[in-house]
């Protein structure tokens, strides 16, 4: 694998660019900007969050852009789905959405994503095959620069038909590194001045977009786009909209007799429901559940909603929709003497103390025996949309150690268990469900466990409170899990062993001796890095020092953290290259530091860090090859005793 100093970023592309772009003084909202790769990159950002294409996410009341960030395969559709609603080359179509839920769902892209993938899908934007690359493990898989491209040329053919893709592109030196499937979209966006070849004329088509590059890119085809169009888009005043909504998602809404689609603002929208603080996802769930929404809408000067204002029949305020559930099912709840209808269980929204849980949840707690206050909301149709429950025992039991475990004769209650510190009784055992471990046991069994416990083992239990009972601390339920205690130790390593079978010992300069149940299980960790206990014993034996933290659960050590210890030297400055040498070099890479280049040996057993951050060799060398103009890499290296180097620390700088 080789790399040349080359700057692979399109910042070349996209900062050259700025320069055709109106600059207009649009506030820093992200509280990174700081972070931007090249300067005045912020223009850009802040143009393409004022006209809802970005948006930032907020921490702790403030918002971050994250400009570094990679964008995925995913967000470049919704990209392209947003430039073509908002230069009216396209109309949002729930019908569309619904066509392709199936298929996204089994392609398990998230349903956020949904109206603009299953609009790429409809225009052939995107193809089914493609959707395989979008997700991995749950997570949104980042797209390549030709990827991106890709799709946002397509979005220009479909908005604007005038437009063909039929040309390749000879532009670029690394033209024959582009895909087949690409290169007409390169060329053409190209062709309109989107992008252009870095300092050295390659698009690098295998590499990553970054979020600032990704923000320069689509505003400029939103000028694109815009000079495409009949008229030339003006921004209005602001101004208010009303109707009856016909449609909305969390992207935006749309009223009856009425083909405009207004969109949310990038910062969000405030809400009000019948007076009171709401949400758009509230709105969007009551509006699916058949609930009739009318609203107020305050749009910016970009026609994006900042604010709605909403009434609808909920029937909230009545009295009798809040009180105890006596009867729950996934058609009907009964609060006091009032049975009411559930159309679609799946689709009501719950929240049980406090935190947003399932429908199944709150059922399965029901059927425990909890005792469950709630308040229900109503649509038109008198079916539940939302339910907010507590229980008696959120407040008063809680999760602790098992310390007793007792039966007892001549009063009211035959048993008791304490947990923590408080006390539960059990006023009849064969009426007592007991689980341990997950699985169905009685009381009995759990008092043998519990007595047959070993050095370092305890059961953590909770218990369901009684809710038919006057008292507080019966209980009617007991789930206890058994538990090992954890501690570490920490010290040099005297002594490591690998005994018969698969067990072993390591000694500490604790002079204690630690036992490991199974080598091939153990978790060990040398200089951060996953290994295992033959590489461990592999250096123990070549005598090298070791600092060990050992984790013991129960009686055995569970994982090995070490850190080698060594002669070695360190050395700093400014990276001035860094790559794999050559196949007839007898090192497998190398760093150079001013004009003195270090070799590594192995980079598997090399540490590197980046901006505190752990990474790899091969990172460290995208990293170095993406440095803007103003930046650089300052370094530390270590060297062991062959003069090798074993870590880099490198920290991003600018003149």
């Amino acid at each position: 694998m080789k790399h040349s100093k080359t700057k692979q970023s399109m910042a070349f592309v996209v900062a050259a660019l700025l320069a055709c772009q109106p600059i207009s003084a649009y506030a820093a909202t992200f509280a990174d900007m700081n972070q931007v790769p090249w300067s005045g990159a912020e223009v850009s950002i802040n143009k393409a969050a004022s006209l809802g294409l970005v948006v930032g996410e907020t921490v702790n009341g403030k918002t971050y852009f994250r400009p570094r960030d990679s964008v995925s395969l995913t967000e470049s559709c919704q990209l392209a789905y947003k430039l073509l609603l908002q230069t009216g080359k396209a109309t949002a179509n729930a019908s569309v959405t619904e066509k392709w839920a199936a298929v996204l769902k089994t392609y398990g892209i998230k349903e956020w994503a949904h109206p603009a993938v299953s609009y790429c899908l409809e225009e052939g934007i995107i193809s089914i095959s493609n959707l395989g690359s979008f997700m991995k493990n749950g997570s949104n898989l980042p797209a390549t620069r030709e990827q991106a491209v890709t799709i946002l040329g397509r979005a220009l053919t479909t908005g604007v038909p005038s437009y063909s893709a039929n040309a390749t592109t000879t532009k670029f030196n690394d033209n024959a590194s582009i895909s087949s499937e690409a290169r007409p979209y390169v060329a053409l966006l190209n062709q309109v001045g989107v992008v252009n070849g870095d300092n050295v004329g390659k698009f690098n088509p295998k590499s990553t977009l970054n979020r600032t590059e990704t923000a320069v890119l689509v505003t400029n085809l939103y000028n694109v786009l815009n000079k495409s169009s009949a008229t030339t888009p003006t921004n209005p005043a602001a101004s208010t909209k009303s109707g009856t909504v016909k449609d909305m998602n969390a992207l935006y809404v749309n009223f009856e007799n009425s083909n405009a689609y207004y969109l949310f603002a990038s910062t969000g929208a405030t809400v009000t429901l019948n007076g009171a603080s709401s949400s758009a996802a509230e709105l969007v769930k009551l509006f699916k559940n058949g609930t009739t929404i009318k609203a107020t809408l305050t749009l910016d000067s970009n026609t994006r909603i900042t604010k709605l204002v909403a009434t609808a029949d909920t029937k909230t305020a009545e009295e009798d929709l809040t009180g105890t559930i006596k009867s729950l099912s996934k058609s009907s709840i009964k609060i006091g003497s009032n049975t009411y209808k559930i159309d679609d269980s799946s689709s009501v929204s719950v929240k049980i103390d406090g935190s947003t849980k399932k429908f199944s949840d709150l059922k399965e707690m029901y059927d425990d025996g909890e005792t469950i206050t709630a308040t229900l909301t109503l649509d038109k149709d008198d079916y539940v949309t939302k339910i907010v429950a507590t229980t008696k025992s959120s407040s008063s039991s809680k999760t602790d150690e098992l310390k007793e475990i007792k039966k007892v004769s001549g009063e009211d209650y035959e048993a008791y268990i304490k947990v923590g510190s408080t006390k539960y009784y059990i006023e009849d055992i064969d009426d007592l469900k007991v689980t341990i471990d997950g699985k169905t046991k009685d009381f009995s069994d759990l008092k043998d466990a519990f007595g047959d416990l070993e050095d370092g083992e305890y059961f953590a239990v909770s218990v369901t409170l009684d809710r038919d009972s006057d008292e507080d601390n019966y209980i009617t339920k007991i789930t206890a899990t058994k538990k090992a205690s954890t501690s570490t130790k920490k010290g040099e390593i005297t002594d490591l062993r690998e005994k018969t079978g698969s067990k072993g010992t390591i000694e500490l300069d604790d002079k204690n001796t630690y036992s490991i149940k199974d080598i091939d299980e153990v978790t060990v960790k040398i200089d951060s890095k996953t290994k295992d206990f033959d590489d461990l014993m592999d250096l123990f034996e070549d005598d090298v020092e070791m600092t060990a933290t050992l984790t013991i659960t129960g009686d055995y050590v569970t994982k090995i953290v070490v850190t080698t210890e060594s002669d070695g030297t360190t050395k700093s400055g400014t990276l001035k290259d860094v790559d794999y040498a050559s196949s007839s070099k007898s090192y497998e890479a190398y760093v150079k530091i001013g004009t003195k280049t270090y070799e590594i040996d192995d980079v598997d057993w090399l540490d590197v860090i980046i901006d505190d951050r752990t990474k790899d060799f091969d990172k460290l060398i995208d990293v170095f090859n993406d440095l803007d103009d103003d930046e650089y890499l300052q370094v530390k290296i270590t060297l062991d005793d062959d003069d090798y180097v074993t870590k880099i620390v490198a920290t991003t700088k600018y003149e």
